[in-house]
């Protein structure tokens, strides 16, 4: 049996899919650990997607690439990590900083994977198999601190405003009464030597019920000229770029079907539980 932890420091900074399949092992602990306190580092996405996640106590951002990047902003984040004061940690993420992170904020217990056999930093570790799907690899990882749990479902907190901003969104471009669909042509996995945007646009058509309008999604320059140029093989087809992430998960939410790839907004679909057709490349 481990100690009673007062305080769990959590880290699972990463993309949209690896944050939201760790809101399982997180309900585990806050169920088992009712008046533990937990503090889970994210980065900017991160915190979007578990800003109101009632599981959790206090959300601390650690933007490597950006506010936090260099010596003195990494030790500015120890210093706020160990005024946490925890007695556990738990590391969702396989970062090399993130044991470091843990160590130096403090934990005397922190439990994660290990890599090829290798965990520094960590004394309380389990295998990383990449053959067990990752939100039951977190709940055992959950495990170790005594929180066993069976519960894999993904949950997404949105709001009222965010629904809002969405409902703003469809109204404006399609008005209230249509119903709609929609399409993500993107993700890391995604070109179109992969799947060609006219196919993809054909494959809409098949699928896509013939009373409901399209929105084409997309964030960041590559996906946004994609989603123009999706949006060109049909008048119902509506480019609906560059969204805040809990907006477009709202807008999600509310549609009738989701068809994209194996990318960010595929796991709000999911977590959404919005009816989805995903494509993934042969070799992934």
């Amino acid at each position: 049996m481990i100690p009673e932890p007062t305080s769990i420091l959590a880290f699972r900074n990463g993309s949209v899919g690896n944050t939201l399949v760790a809101i399982p092992a997180l309900r585990a602990l806050r169920k088992r650990y009712p008046h533990s306190r937990l503090t889970v580092v994210v980065d900017p996405i991160g915190f979007q997607l578990l800003e109101h996640c009632p599981w959790i106590n206090q959300l601390i951002t650690y933007d490597k690439h950006g506010s936090d990047r260099g010596l003195f902003a990494y030790i500015k984040l120890i210093k706020k990590l160990r005024r946490e004061r925890p007695s556990h940690a738990v590391l969702f993420k396989r970062f090399f900083r993130n044991g470091l992170l843990s160590m130096l904020a403090g934990a005397r217990i922190r439990a994660g994977f290990t890599t090829d056999g290798s965990a520094p930093f960590l004394n309380l570790t389990i295998p990383y198999d990449e053959s067990v799907n990752i939100v039951e690899l977190n709940l055992r990882l959950a495990a170790l601190l005594d929180a066993h749990s069976t519960e894999t479902s993904i949950e997404l907190f949105l709001t009222e405003a965010d629904r809002s901003s969405a409902q703003q969104i469809v109204n404006r471009e399609i008005g209230t009464a249509k119903r709609y669909c929609i399409a993500h042509y993107g993700g890391q996995t995604t070109s179109p030597n992969c799947v060609k945007i006219s196919s993809f646009a054909e494959l809409l058509k098949s699928v896509v019920p013939s009373d409901c309008q399209v929105f084409c999604i997309g964030s960041g320059a590559r996906e946004q000229a994609w989603a123009i140029e999706l949006a060109g093989y049909s008048a119902s087809f509506h480019p609906a770029m560059g969204l805040p992430i809990r907006t477009t998960a709202a807008l999600i939410e509310s549609s009738v079907l989701f068809v994209g790839f194996n990318s960010g907004p595929a796991h709000l679909a999911a977590a959404t539980q919005t009816p989805s057709l995903i494509l993934f490349r042969p070799d992934t």
